[in-house]
């Protein structure tokens, strides 16, 4: 007997083949034409570096355009750099003298092992030179593997938590971390606080560079996946009847925000650290405190960084939601709340620092009022830079003094606190290093009392400059704000300024330096 099928039967696989069909269009340009869907465009313009200079105070015969610094810094308030670097104590050395090393150091392990034992105390540095060597050399495997039983002839020797062993696990992070396995560095680097605890007890200063390595590693985790390319997925529904659903599952993207937490976490419980140890005026502490800072902004900026990593602070309309419940939202937010306390605890540590001038007490005031522009609180800020105003004139600074700090030829443009889209912070580049520019946009724009950027009026530009690079340099003008412009009388007023951009690639390729963008 021969089963026809029904007509309901019918519909849904007529409806499976519609979905995967339409799976199959969205999904073919990528797969046949993936220069053209991820064109190279964008990538470049992401990689446009901007530097301004003041078209009022400098004429063309004055500007070297392969000779730029980063002049957007005020001197006063520099970005703070990071607290912790992974140095390599391991000089270079040929390929060839290293292989020679190993085999030494090879040899050497297996007399120790035949004279004392496979245990024996005097193995543990012999297999940490062994270990570094292959760092060298690049095979992290062996070194992982070898470091891995350095750690365990410690153990044997000296018990679970002598401080012998931290070496070793130093070692397997640096290792970990060259092959990408960030979950086992941090697990390593977690293990190494723990040890750091049991042996020299809580909230011991031994701990603390543990503590900050983990912060920075958590950072770097955070940065990493928020800077790669995001592919879009399509998921569907165990029953294809009902059509294309979204996936459950949490992008990289949200995932990275756990690293972000934890790093915001790590750097609070340094801190901590040095407050319960009465290390009130290590310069470390003011370092600390701004890095737990730039943690909070991106945590209160979390949801308009998911749509746009770049310019979140655009605050565009999305259907979650308006703009304006978004905004009061992080106005009242936990984030910009712990900001405030950040900086009370840093006006507390400079106010009482008999060795901290007058510098730095302006420069940390300045900074609390950039924090309140930052969150839309411009009536706070205003206030905060007035109060640094009238701090300035008791020291009978000459009027182009302040008028160089509150009204400077080239705005400041926020936040210094964390990286802004195509600017030097954003690649790693030093305000003091050189870079070879590729053209320029001359741009008028008027600063609001509120110290946002409009009223776009462009002035010129080279001949390599594309309309493309125009749009995108206003656009990272719009983004973020200015700090507002202060008068002589101490009121803040509007301001049109005249500025020529300088931009230069981050990555040169051979399309970029080859062909000009054409759209954004």
């Amino acid at each position: 007997m021969i089963i026809c099928p029904t007509k309901s039967a019918l519909n849904k696989k007529r409806i499976q083949l519609t979905a995967y069909m339409f799976t199959l269009f969205l999904l073919l340009p990528t797969l046949l034409f993936p220069t053209v869907v991820h064109s190279q465009s964008k990538n470049q313009l992401s990689q446009l570096i901007f530097d301004p200079v003041s078209l009022e105070q400098t004429s063309d015969e004055e500007i070297n355009i392969k000779n730029v610094k980063g002049l957007e810094k005020n001197n006063l308030i520099t970005q703070l750099q990071s607290t912790i670097e992974i140095e390599d104590d391991i000089s270079s050395l040929p390929s060839q003298a290293i292989s020679n090393n190993i085999q030494q150091y090879s040899d050497q392990l297996e007399t120790i092992e035949i004279d004392s034992g496979p245990f024996a105390d005097d193995l543990y540095e012999t297999l940490l030179d062994l270990a570094r060597q292959y760092q060298q050399l690049g095979d992290h495997e062996q070194a992982i593997e070898t470091f891995e039983r350095a750690e365990y002839v410690s153990r044997i020797n000296h018990g679970l938590f002598h401080p012998e062993q931290f070496s070793s696990i130093e070692g397997l992070i640096k290792s970990y971390l060259a092959t990408g396995d960030v979950v086992n560095a941090n697990e390593k680097q977690r293990y190494l606080i723990y040890l750091s605890e049991q042996y020299f007890g809580p909230h011991n200063l031994n701990v603390l560079p543990s503590i900050i390595n983990l912060a920075e590693q958590n950072m770097g985790a955070y940065k990493q996946i928020m800077e790669s390319p995001v592919m879009p997925t399509i998921s569907f529904s165990t029953s294809m009847g009902q059509g294309m659903q979204r996936s459950s599952q949490p992008s990289q993207r949200q995932m990275a925000f756990g690293s972000l937490y934890q790093a915001q976490q790590n750097y609070f419980r340094a801190i901590a650290t040095l407050l319960d140890n009465e290390q009130f005026f290590d310069p470390l502490l003011i370092k600390l405190e701004y890095q737990y800072l730039e943690t909070l902004l991106l945590q209160s900026f979390r949801s308009s960084i998911l749509m746009e990593p770049d310019y979140y602070f655009s605050e565009k309309r999305y259907s979650t939601g308006s703009r304006i419940r978004t905004n009061l939202n992080r106005r009242y937010s936990s984030g910009y709340k712990y900001g405030n306390n950040a900086f009370q605890r840093l006006l507390i540590y400079i106010s009482n620092n008999p060795r901290a001038d007058a510098n730095q007490l302006i420069n940390t005031l300045v900074k609390h009022g950039d924090w309140h522009m930052l969150f839309g609180r411009t009536r706070s800020a205003i206030e905060k830079y007035s109060e640094v105003y009238q701090l300035l004139q008791t020291l009978n600074l000459q009027t182009e003094e302040l008028e160089n700090f509150f009204r400077p030829a080239i705005p400041v443009h926020l936040p210094l606190i964390t990286a802004k889209p195509n600017s030097r912070d954003k690649f790693g580049i030093s305000a003091e290093e050189s870079l070879e520019h590729a053209g320029y946009v001359d741009i008028a724009f008027t600063i609001s009392r509120f110290g946002r950027a409009s009223k776009f009026e462009t002035l010129g530009m080279s001949e390599t400059a594309s309309r493309a690079i125009e749009r995108r340099l206003k656009r990272y003008l719009r983004n973020s704000p200015f700090r507002p412009r202060i008068k002589n009388d101490g009121s803040v007023t509007s301001e049109r300024v005249t500025l020529r951009y300088y931009f230069s690639y981050a990555q040169k390729s051979e399309n970029v330096a080859a062909n000009q963008v054409t759209s954004s």
